[in-house]
C-alpha cells in the first residue's frame, strides 16, 4: 500500500495554547498524527514540514518555500499528499495549489482546523480522516479543500473556488454557492444539482488541451497589488514611483462588475489611467459575461481597456496574476483569462 505524505505547514492545526496565546510550535504540528492514530488506528503516513508559521504571516517567501517544496514531490510514489495549513490563508494557498498541480496523478487537499487540536469543538482530526477516507477511497485526480462545517457537513472544495472564512461562524464558502461535493460515510459525493449547463461546462473543461502550464517560479519579485472597492475609496493615496511600483493591480469589483467613477480621487477609471501611464497592467474581476447588457459604469471600464477576469474568485485571480507575472514564459490573454473554474481537476474522473 502506497505511503500518503503529509505536508505540515504550521496554523492552528499545528498550534497549541499556552496562557491562552496560540502559537506554532516544534512539536504540536506532529500531533495530528498521534491523534489520528489513537482515534483511527495506523496508517502509511511519510511527513515534510517545509515551514511552520501561522497562516496569517504567510509571505510570498513563505509561500514560495511550500509551492517549491510541493513542486519536488515525486507525486507517483504516493497514494495521496495532505497539506496541513492555516486556516486563515487556507483559500489562498488552495487557489496556487489548484492552478499549480491540476495535472498531478493523485489527489492532493488541503485541511484546516477551526480550535487547536484536542479542544473543544476543533474539527481538525475530522479534517484530516476525512482527507484520508477521500485518498484511500476515490479513485479522483487534483487539487481539493476539505473542511468540516459548522452543520457539521464535511465539504469538499475545488481549491481554486473556496472563499476566505467568514469572521463570524469562521465558515468557508464556494465561489459558486455549492460546494463541490461532501464526504459522507467514508465515501465522496459529488454535488448532485448540476444544471444541464454546468455539466456541458464541465466536459469542455476536461476535454481542453492547454498548451501553457502555470510553473512554480524561481521568486514573487514581480508584485500584484489586490484593491477592494467601498464607498469613499480615495484612489489618491495609490501613489508609485518608478522604484517601487507593482507589476499588475487587480481590482476587484462590485458584484454587478462595477466601480465608482464619480469625481477625481474616488473616480477608479482615473486611477487606472494613472497606473497605464505608469506601464502598470490593471485587470477587474469578477464578470459574468463581457457581452451582452452591462452597467454603465462597468461598459465605461470595458471600453476603457482594463482587462476583465470572468467567474474568478479574488484569491484565485490573485494567485493567477502572481504566477503569470513572474514566469519566465511568457502567457497570451487567451490563456489569462481562460475560466479556471475545473482548472484544479484537469485529467480527474469526476
Amino acid at each position: 500500500m502506497k505511503k500518503i505524505l503529509v505536508v505540515l505547514t504550521g496554523g492552528t492545526i499545528g498550534s497549541r495554547v499556552d496562557n491562552d496565546v496560540i502559537d506554532v510550535s516544534d512539536t504540536s504540528p506532529y500531533r495530528l498524527l498521534s491523534l489520528y492514530e489513537e482515534s483511527y488506528g495506523r496508517e502509511a503516513f511519510e511527513v515534510i514540514q517545509p515551514i511552520n508559521i501561522l497562516s496569517e504571516n504567510m509571505t510570498p517567501d513563505s509561500l514560495l518555500i511550500l509551492l517549491k517544496a510541493l513542486d519536488r514531490i515525486p507525486y507517483g510514489e504516493y497514494a495521496g499528499i495532505i497539506v496541513a495549513h492555516g486556516s486563515d490563508t487556507l483559500s489562498y494557498t488552495s487557489a496556487f495549489a489548484g492552478l499549480l498541480f491540476h495535472h498531478i496523478p493523485v489527489p492532493m487537499i488541503l485541511i484546516a482546523s477551526n480550535y487547536p487540536l484536542g479542544q473543544e469543538g476543533s474539527n481538525g482530526l475530522n479534517n484530516f480522516a476525512r482527507a484520508v477516507e477521500f485518498i484511500r477511497g476515490q479513485n479522483m485526480k487534483g487539487v481539493f479543500t476539505l473542511y468540516q462545517d459548522r452543520e457539521g457537513v464535511d465539504q469538499v472544495y475545488l481549491a481554486t473556488r473556496i472563499h476566505e472564512a467568514e469572521p463570524v461562524h469562521d465558515q468557508f464558502r464556494d465561489f459558486s454557492g455549492c460546494a463541490f461535493g461532501r464526504m459522507e460515510n467514508g465515501r465522496f459525493l459529488l454535488r448532485t444539482e448540476k444544471n444541464d449547463e454546468e455539466s456541458r461546462m464541465i466536459e469542455k473543461e476536461l476535454k481542453k488541451d492547454r498548451k501553457q502550464k502555470l510553473m512554480v517560479p524561481d521568486s514573487f519579485s514581480n508584485k500584484v497589488m489586490m484593491i477592494r472597492p467601498y464607498p469613499g475609496m480615495d484612489y489618491s493615496v495609490f501613489r508609485f514611483d518608478e522604484n517601487n511600483k507593482p507589476a499588475a493591480v487587480l481590482h476587484y469589483l462590485y458584484h454587478s462588475a462595477t466601480a465608482c467613477l464619480s469625481g477625481e480621487e474616488y473616480n477608479f477609471l482615473s486611477f487606472a489611467q494613472r497606473c497605464r501611464r505608469q506601464n502598470i497592467d490593471v485587470y477587474t474581476a469578477s464578470y459574468k459575461r463581457t457581452d451582452g447588457k452591462q452597467y454603465a459604469t462597468g461598459d465605461v471600464l470595458l471600453k476603457a481597456g482594463v482587462i476583465p477576469l470572468l467567474n474568478i474568485s479574488p484569491e484565485a485571480a490573485y494567485a493567477k496574476l502572481m504566477l503569470i507575472y513572474n514566469s519566465k514564459k511568457p502567457m497570451d490573454r487567451e490563456f489569462l483569462q481562460e475560466n479556471i473554474y475545473f482548472e484544479c481537476i484537469e485529467g480527474g474522473n469526476v
